[in-house]
Parts: C-alpha cells; sequence; structure tokens
C-alpha cells in the first residue's frame, strides 16, 4: 500500500514509481486530495451515483451484508468504496463494469482517500471476500 497526492484527480508524482509501504504523511493542502494505491491482494469496490446510473441498484442483495461488514467509507458524490482481501483465484482487472461499479486492484490503481484516520490504521478492519463475492467480482471485472 502507498498514498500520495491528487490535484483533482490526477496524481502530482509517479504513483508507479512510489514504493510499497511509503506514505504522505502530514496535512492533506487545499486543493489537493489523498490517493491510496492498495497493497497485492487487495481490491477496492468503488460503487458510484452518478445521474440516473446508482451502481448500488447493481449489487445483488445476498452480498449487501458482506460489503457493510468490511472496511468501507462515504465518497464525496454519495458512493463508496468497499476494501476487501481478494481470496479468489481468477485475475481481477482495474477497470469499470458500465453499472456504477468500478474495481481498483492491487498495485494497479488507486482511490481517493476520504476518511480522516491513517490508511494503516484502517487495513486490520478489512475482510476477506467470500466465495459468493469472488464470484460476482469475477463475473463482473476477470479477464478470464
Amino acid at each position: 500500500m502507498k498514498s500520495f497526492l491528487l490535484n483533482g484527480k490526477r496524481p502530482i508524482v509517479k504513483w508507479g514509481m512510489i514504493p510499497d509501504e511509503i506514505y504522505y504523511e502530514g496535512t492533506v493542502p487545499e486543493g489537493f486530495s489523498l490517493a491510496v494505491t492498495p497493497s497485492e491482494g487487495y481490491v477496492v469496490i468503488d460503487v458510484d451515483r452518478h445521474g440516473d446510473l446508482d451502481g448500488f441498484k447493481a449489487i445483488p442483495e445476498d452480498l449487501r451484508y458482506e460489503l457493510i461488514n468490511t472496511f468501507n467509507y462515504k465518497t464525496k458524490n454519495n458512493g463508496k468504496h468497499y476494501w476487501f482481501k481478494y481470496t479468489g483465484n481468477k485475475p481481477l482487472g482495474n477497470k469499470t463494469s458500465g453499472l456504477g461499479i468500478d474495481l481498483r486492484v492491487g498495485q494497479k490503481g488507486y482511490v481517493v482517500w476520504y476518511p480522516k484516520r491513517d490508511v494503516r490504521e484502517c487495513i486490520a478492519d478489512v475482510k476477506d471476500s467470500s466465495k459468493e463475492l469472488n464470484k460476482w467480482l469475477e463475473k463482473l471485472f476477470s479477464y478470464v
């Protein structure tokens, strides 16, 4: 995992060059945001609401309990980021689904970090993904 600053939604550094376990320290300057790249094996399900597109409506009912019981937080547009330790065996892509749900996978993408807590304090609250969640993620985001 690593963190760095964004200007808008653009990194101000070449974030792929930042080694793991390097974190932005200090107060985020006004006009900037903090971004976090999940470590290998972690995924972030990014559920959005944009206009008529509501990603929450695309989440199967039987998975909602699992989502609210892992580490998660609200995003600025009334969406949510749900963090999981991915336990499936199919490779997942860092991509969008077209349903208002995006996936960010370890070392290949980043999310804006909205919590006030340090990311290192939150990682213990991230749960393992279930077989049911893995099947759903693999259907939406696997390249296999």
